[in-house]
């Protein structure tokens, strides 16, 4: 019976796997459809601790739109110096795909950017932290901003701290909540719609970070 029932369980959740609002994403009036104030916003726990911010803000464009990401930590260590990252992440996008994405980094005093731009149908190039040039092949990845839902279907990931492309698993754990798995491993949330509504990880051993949404419904 056990055996039954937990059969049960996962087919219930295989079945709701993706079932967000495709019928918004796939349209012209994504991700405005989908995000109704134009921006999703996460307040950024270490270890129970607020220790920063993170925003999503999308813009319509002529022929699309136009994502910015920003994200602030100032967090303590060593007892009394600060460690302060920050994040800038402007793309662009057309037909749902990824045109053009410029990100600016300052990890605690070390600055550096990383680009990438769309090639052809099925190309983009990657301009990553050591100012590399790399050439992926197919539609098959999303950027690491994490605000497409779309993130969880993918083959691989685009991780827009370095530019690094990566491969990735995708575990369902919940009805929200995916375990992403690779050479990076998180967990992310989004809602029954797709919106993306949370993410936890251990950035070392010791600390846990965690996005809590404070424009969720």
């Amino acid at each position: 019976m056990k055996i039954l029932i937990y059969t049960f369980l996962v087919i219930i959740i295989s079945l709701n796997a993706h079932s967000f609002n495709d019928d918004c994403i796939k349209s012209e009036d994504f991700p405005f459809c989908l995000y109704k104030d134009s921006k999703q916003e996460f307040v950024i726990i270490r270890n129970e601790k607020e220790v920063g911010w993170h925003k999503v803000e999308f813009n319509k464009t002529n022929d699309g739109y136009q994502v910015i990401s920003n994200a602030y930590i100032k967090a303590r260590y060593l007892l009394f110096l600060d460690y302060i990252f920050e994040y800038t992440s402007t793309s662009y996008w057309k037909d749902n795909q990824l045109q053009e994405n410029i990100i600016n980094i300052d990890d605690d005093g070390n600055d550096y950017s990383i680009t990438i731009k769309r090639v052809d149908e099925n190309k983009i190039e990657i301009k990553n932290e050591e100012e590399d040039i790399n050439i992926h092949e197919g539609n098959n990845i999303f950027p690491s901003d994490h605000w497409h839902p779309y993130e969880i279907m993918s083959k691989y990931l685009l991780n827009t701290l370095n530019g690094e492309v990566l491969e990735i698993a995708v575990n369902q754990i919940d009805n929200n909540t995916w375990y992403i798995d690779g050479k990076v491993k998180y967990y992310i949330n989004y809602d029954d719609e797709g919106r993306w509504t949370g993410l936890k990880f251990d950035a070392d051993e010791d600390d846990i970070i965690e996005y809590i949404c404070i424009t969720c419904d």
